[in-house]
């Protein structure tokens, strides 16, 4: 069962906090939205979400060969493939996010690079209640090899793209990908409260960097996924809430 946060009129984005559910399943309510935006029977929609059992999602092109299947079912690790870009999540200790909305959106939109910059800045300020510092990578001087590289990375957390949240050692915090459809966008995100692990369930791990970081580490104690949620949506509802009262 959804849970709306504030009101959602057909021009503003909607704020959903869900329970935990199955990889599959989550993938299907967040297309469900994608289309339903690509329609435009709703402006859109920021969903924040778990999953359970644990899950490894794929980017939209990542080949399964990526995977240890073997170790995913030993373990009891779904295995699902998301609709968006991006490399292997491993979706356990942390908080993900979908963000739907119109490529013209006023908050959201604009191309690729500038939308996920302010959704980033989104996240930013829902972690910064919690008292966590972060810095979206700097744009890299040649962004065709720097995508080309990361592509090459089976696991997300093991090197950040353009305007990813890293912390003050450079350590990737936030992972994300997008995806478009008929005038529509969806930005995955997942947000960690446990250092990344999902080496552990994918054939060879690629970790040539200084690889991901928790919150809890960050903050030196045990953040739960409540209070992890709660600080996203305040996040998001102040961006939101800041566009309402702008307009």
């Amino acid at each position: 069962m959804s849970e709306a946060v504030g009101t959602a009129t057909q021009e503003r984005l909607e704020l959903i906090i869900d329970a935990p559910a199955p990889g599959a399943e989550n993938m299907r309510r967040d297309i469900a939205l994608l289309d339903a935006c690509a329609r435009l029977e709703i402006a859109g929609a920021v969903r924040l979400y778990g999953f359970r059992p644990a899950c490894l999602s794929l980017g939209r092109m990542q080949p399964m060969d990526d995977v240890d299947v073997e170790a995913c079912e030993r373990d009891g690790v779904d295995v699902v493939r998301r609709p968006s870009g991006g490399r292997a999540v491993l979706h356990d200790q942390e908080v993900t996010y979908a963000v739907v909305c119109r490529s013209t959106d006023p908050v959201f939109g604009g191309r690729v690079l500038e939308s996920c910059s302010r959704i980033h800045e989104a996240v930013a300020a829902g972690l910064g209640t919690l008292g966590v510092r972060t810095t979206p990578r700097a744009m890299p001087p040649n962004l065709r090899r720097d995508a080309r590289e990361g592509a090459a990375v089976a696991d997300c957390f093991a090197r950040p793209a353009a305007h990813e949240l890293l912390d003050d050692r450079g350590r990737k915090l936030v992972g994300s990908a997008q995806a478009r459809r008929g005038g529509a966008l969806l930005q995955h995100g997942s947000v960690l409260l446990e250092s990344p692990r999902a080496a552990g369930y994918l054939r060879e791990s690629a970790a040539t960097s200084l690889g991901g970081v928790g919150v809890r580490e960050l903050l030196g104690r045990r953040v739960s996924r409540d209070e992890l949620v709660d600080a996203l949506a305040a996040g998001f509802s102040l961006v939101l809430e800041g566009d309402r009262e702008s307009t």
